[in-house]
């Protein structure tokens, strides 16, 4: 983790399992925020598009079990990393969430 530069993960304030679990309305609000992290990321991290992903249960994929979607901001010819690979420096990292925070100001 991160899959790229810029991924987040838009959690909801609610404690549910996943998205077969969730209320409707708290999934709208996971799902706007989702867009807006998207938008800024991928100004703020000179992508070309973005990837959102959710996984639900084991069968899906699920493997940390709380509702989260991933935000991934993409460049056209790099692919991501494989998932659970590499863990990155703190000190990117905080990089990168200043440079999140900056262009949602």
């Amino acid at each position: 983790m991160p899959r790229a530069p810029g991924h987040t993960l838009v959690i909801p304030k609610a404690a549910v399992r996943n998205i077969l679990d969730v209320a409707p309305d708290d999934l709208a609000h996971v799902f706007k925020v989702a867009q807006k992290i998207a938008k800024v990321s991928v100004n703020a991290f000179g992508a070309d598009g973005v990837t959102l992903q959710q996984f639900s249960e084991g069968a899906g994929g699920q493997v940390v079990f709380h509702l989260h979607v991933h935000v991934i901001p993409r460049k056209n010819g790099t692919a991501m990393k494989p998932p659970a690979t590499v863990k990155e420096a703190p000190d990117v990292l905080k990089e990168q969430a200043a440079k999140l925070v900056a262009a949602l100001a």
